[in-house]
C-alpha cells in the first residue's frame, strides 16, 4: 500500500449546551484544503456539522452520522461505538451520489466520492450528562474509500502519529 495522501484535517469543537438535542459541532482548527467543505460554511462563515443517532434494525446500538448544511449526509461513523462505549475511532466516506434529498440538491462531494474520512473522538472530555464528545478530529484521505476500514485499524495502532503531530502543529484557528 502506499502512504496515504492527507488532504484535509480539522478539529470540530461542541458549541450547544447540554440541553439541546441535537449536538451541533464546528470546525475550530483545520489544515489544508478540501473543496467541498467549503459548501458546508453556513451564514457566519463557520463549517459546522451534526451528530445524529440512525438507529437500525436488528442492533442495539445506534449508527452514527454527521448531518451538514442543507440535511446534508455528510457520512456515516462506522465504529463509533465498540462494546456499548464510544471507541474513540471510527471512519466513513462521502455520500456517493450526484444529487441528495428530494428536492435533488446538488452533492459537493460527489467528484470526492472515493475519498475517506477517518475520526478521532475525545473520549477524554465526554460530556457526562449525555456521553457525547466535546470534541473530535477529521482526516481525509484522498481515494482511500477502498481501504478506509485498514486504515483506521492502523491509526487505532499509532500508524498515523507523526502525521497527526505535524497536522495538529500546522492546523490554525478558523
Amino acid at each position: 500500500m502506499t502512504k496515504p495522501n492527507i488532504s484535509f484535517y480539522a478539529r470540530f469543537e461542541r458549541v450547544t449546551s447540554k440541553t439541546c438535542k441535537t449536538p451541533k459541532y464546528i470546525i475550530m482548527e483545520s489544515v489544508g484544503y478540501y473543496p467541498p467543505m467549503q459548501a458546508l460554511a453556513g451564514k457566519d462563515g463557520n463549517i459546522s456539522v451534526y451528530l445524529m443517532e440512525k438507529l437500525t434494525d436488528g442492533l442495539r446500538l445506534p449508527s452514527m452520522r454527521l448531518q451538514a448544511k442543507n440535511s446534508l449526509n455528510l457520512t456515516g461513523l462506522k465504529e463509533w461505538f465498540n462494546d456499548g462505549k464510544l471507541s474513540g475511532f471510527a471512519y466513513g466516506y462521502p455520500y456517493s451520489e450526484a444529487t441528495y434529498s428530494k428536492q435533488q440538491k446538488h452533492n459537493p462531494f460527489y467528484e470526492y466520492k472515493n475519498d475517506g474520512f477517518l475520526f478521532i473522538i475525545d473520549t477524554t472530555t465526554l460530556n457526562p450528562t449525555d456521553n457525547l464528545p466535546l470534541s473530535f478530529e477529521m482526516i481525509v484521505i484522498e481515494k482511500a474509500k477502498a481501504v478506509i476500514s485498514a486504515l483506521c485499524k492502523q491509526l487505532q495502532m499509532g500508524g498515523f502519529e507523526s502525521a497527526l503531530q505535524d497536522l495538529r502543529e500546522l492546523s490554525r484557528s478558523i
